[in-house]
């Protein structure tokens, strides 16, 4: 990869850091020691290293599928469960995905902050 485009890729992270939030919930700073972390929009609250899904530091509740529409109930409720992820320190709602019951957790993001790669 060209030396240029490596400055603009730690450009852009530099102002994605410095930034608002993405999306509605997650935004990005820096720890003590200077990692790159992703936070919560709301509150500040680091959920961990920015290379890693932000939900694996959230804290998860699982519902019915029914919970979310009265349509539900005649599904696979006994199948599928709604997992809801927030912040730790003030709640916020990161994601809800749903799954079959057992699963893992859905992994949906990670971020590329050394520009190596996956």
């Amino acid at each position: 990869m060209p030396t240029d485009a490596l400055l603009d890729d730690a450009g852009a992270l530099a102002a994605a850091v410095s930034g608002p939030p993405i999306g509605d919930s997650i935004a990005l700073s820096h720890d003590e020691d200077g990692t790159v972390v992703t936070s919560c929009g709301e509150c500040g609250y680091a959920f961990g290293p920015a290379d890693r899904d932000p939900k694996l530091g959230a804290v998860m509740r699982e519902r019915s599928i029914a919970d979310l529409s009265p349509l539900n109930a005649e599904g696979m409720t006994e199948r599928l469960v709604a997992r809801h992820f927030h912040c730790p320190q003030c709640a916020l709602l990161l994601a809800v995905n749903v799954q079959q019951v057992g699963d893992p957790i859905m992994l949906e993001w990670r971020l590329d902050v050394d520009g190596k790669g996956a």
